[in-house]
C-alpha cells in the first residue's frame, strides 16, 4: 500500500463536503483503500490516497488517473491537478542522520 498526495489548485471556493463527494465517486477498480481530503484555503486542496499497488510508480500513476476522473465528473470544484506524488519524508524520520 502506498500513500500518494494529489495536489489541486482551484479558483472557486472549496466545498465543505468535498471529502464525502470525493469518496462517493471512487470505484472498486481504483484500488483506493482510503481517501482523505485536506483543504488548503483559499485555493488549494489535497487528496491523500492510500492505494494498493505493486510499485510506487504504479500508485502515483493510478492516483493521477483517479484524480483526473474525479475532476471530469463535474461534481468537484473546477480545479487543476498540480501533481500526484508520494510525499517525501525527512531522512531523520527514517532513522538516517543528517550530515
Amino acid at each position: 500500500m502506498y500513500l500518494v498526495h494529489a495536489r489541486f489548485e482551484t479558483a472557486t471556493e472549496i466545498p465543505l463536503e468535498l471529502d464525502v463527494v470525493s469518496q462517493a465517486l471512487l470505484a472498486p477498480g481504483d484500488r483506493v483503500e482510503h481517501l482523505s481530503v485536506h483543504r488548503r484555503p483559499p485555493r488549494h486542496f489535497v487528496f491523500g490516497f492510500y492505494l494498493l499497488a505493486d510499485a510506487l510508480a504504479e500508485a502515483e500513476a493510478r492516483a493521477e488517473r483517479v484524480s483526473r476522473r474525479l475532476l471530469a465528473t463535474g461534481r468537484l470544484p473546477p480545479a487543476r491537478l498540480l501533481e500526484a506524488e508520494a510525499p517525501l519524508m525527512p531522512a531523520e524520520l527514517l532513522g538516517f542522520g543528517c550530515a
